[in-house]
């Protein structure tokens, strides 16, 4: 066989993207070339990958049964690419990094000053958002980096490294009914609405333990919400005991929830190259989570 990885690039492309049209402005090429490059794939494979009836393509059985073996190919390619780069030792000039808005910037700044000061050449990029922000960014090569709280979802492309955890706690707002409870048990709490984190679309949220419960967005306005009696939460501590809701926010036990963590991690794509910068990174990181949890 003589197919191309930018044939299969194609091909992977228009599957993810849902059309020719799409897969050609993501990567800045003529349709004409996309829809030639999977029509020669399509003759050297020997059928179809696409049934192109209707008015947009849709994956054949056999489309279907080739798609994940190109995409593996295509990350292998990636994953080559990087050790590629890492044994070359190049540094890089720029850093753009992503943080988390719901990590302790406070615990993190002093990173910052330490690589101005170990890698003065390095121009660093930081910005924050969510967990669906982060990820965005590194998957479309807008940063180089992220470091943010574990999603059990992430692009194929992206791979995360732990760094260690968080601790989560039990929230009630100070005047809420469950605030006078005492120990909480799942049936107690159930009686009750739960704030649950999600993502910006409303989707891939962490499971709920009460029937009744919200979505939202973000650990900060849970706290906000919890503050203000309208249901109860688990988020992490080190957010629910910010002066902005410490006085407003009980911390409650239960019978059935205990060691509660989540997870902290430095992500990136797999075709980025390792280098002393980022392998500095993820060690400070790691200690700050160490110094945290003891």
């Amino acid at each position: 066989m003589n197919w191309t990885l930018d044939q299969l690039l194609a091909f992977v492309t228009a599957a993810e993207s849902g059309s020719f049209s799409a897969a050609a402005r993501k990567l800045n090429k003529a349709q004409s070339r996309i829809s030639s490059a999977i029509a020669n794939l399509e003759l050297d494979l020997g059928f179809e990958l696409f049934d192109r009836s209707a008015k947009f393509p849709v994956l054949t059985s056999l489309g279907q049964e080739m798609l994940p073996e190109a995409q593996a190919i295509l990350n292998q390619c990636l994953r080559l690419e990087s050790r590629a780069l890492t044994a070359a030792g190049q540094e890089p000039i720029l850093l753009r990094i992503a943080i988390d808005e719901a990590l302790p910037l406070e615990a993190i700044h002093s990173i910052f000053t330490q690589i101005g000061d170990l890698f003065p050449a390095t121009h660093l990029v930081i910005t924050s958002g969510s967990q669906d922000d982060i990820s965005s960014v590194i998957s479309a090569q807008k940063a180089d980096i992220g470091l943010m709280i574990s999603n059990s979802v992430l692009p194929e492309k992206l791979q995360m490294q732990s760094l260690g955890y968080f601790k989560k706690i039990l929230i009630t707002g100070r005047r809420h009914p469950l605030a006078n409870a005492g120990t909480l048990t799942l049936s107690k709490l159930q009686q009750y609405r739960q704030l649950v984190l999600c993502n910006r679309s409303g989707e891939n949220r962490e499971n709920a333990l009460s029937a009744d419960h919200w979505d939202i967005d973000s650990y900060y306005l849970i706290c906000e919400l919890v503050a203000q009696n309208q249901g109860w939460a688990i988020v992490p501590e080190h957010i629910a005991i910010t002066p902005w809701f410490v006085d407003k926010i009980h911390t409650a036990k239960s019978d059935f929830l205990s060691d509660m963590l989540i997870e902290v991690g430095i992500v990136k794509r797999i075709d980025t190259p390792a280098s002393k910068l980022t392998d500095w990174i993820t060690e400070k990181m790691r200690q700050l989570m160490d110094d945290r949890m003891h």
